[in-house]
């Protein structure tokens, strides 16, 4: 999934460039957000994901839950 909210701060490119200036260019967290206009939390998490999963971690997931334990089961819809 490639298509973000419209108020999305960041994109994959975008998201990209963060994990390119902390990793390769040793730009420090806070003005790589400074930079990008996004929270020094952020900047950890994009780079926590490019870590765990690399550029796919960069990507934009879906929001919807992982299960819904209070839905109704199939027979009833």
């Amino acid at each position: 999934m490639n298509n973000p909210h419209k108020n999305a701060r960041t994109t994959p490119h975008i998201r990209a460039l963060i994990v390119d200036r902390a990793i390769r260019q040793q730009q420090s967290i806070k003005d790589i957000a400074h930079t990008f206009g996004i929270s020094r939390r952020t900047v950890y998490k994009w780079l926590a994901r490019y870590r765990e999963a690399g550029d796919a971690g960069l990507e934009s997931a879906s929001s919807r839950p992982h299960a819904s334990p209070r839905q109704m089961p199939k027979q009833w819809v």
